[in-house]
């Protein structure tokens, strides 16, 4: 039998409701309450198992696609990309650390055409440092020249 995308689905799925609950085991109770606090996200994680079970099932009883491994050029520029944004953002503010993020990601793609890269990218980020500096008046700065601003 090979592994349908279901069952991995499925399995992650369980997984992660496994997780929520185990993060749920940690919030106290008392006797005196008649609803825990965790009872309607202890449902919903019981209703997930329910449906990883159900996608298990029926990865079992159709088949379907077999899994296939994502493209490393796309993951590795993604996790660069973040890895980039940590490393540039408290340096040098988020303008800068999100354009180096986006142009990196955006080298993983298989059909790469960077001038759309570079227009989408800085359109992003004049709408962030808009949407989050101006409007929302976040105190996170969005560009930093070190020497001449501390």
């Amino acid at each position: 039998m090979r592994l349908a995308k279901d069952i991995v689905a499925g399995l992650g799925t369980i997984a992660f409701a496994i997780g929520v609950l185990v993060a749920l085991s940690k919030i106290p109770r008392t006797s005196y309450q008649a609803i825990p606090p965790d009872l309607f996200a202890r449902l919903c994680a019981y209703a997930i198992i329910a449906g990883g079970v159900v996608l298990i099932v029926r990865g079992i009883v159709r088949g379907g696609d077999a899994v296939k491994l994502p493209p490393w050029r796309a993951m590795l520029a993604v996790f660069a990309g973040v890895v980039a944004f940590g490393l540039v953002a408290p340096r040098y503010g988020y303008a800068p650390a999100g354009l180096l993020t986006l142009i990196i990601g955006g080298l993983g793609a298989p059909d790469l055409k960077l001038r759309q890269l570079l227009l989408m990218s800085a359109a992003l980020i004049a709408f962030s440092v808009i949407l989050f500096t101006y409007m929302l008046k976040l105190p996170m700065p969005f560009f930093i020249m070190p020497g001449f601003v501390s």
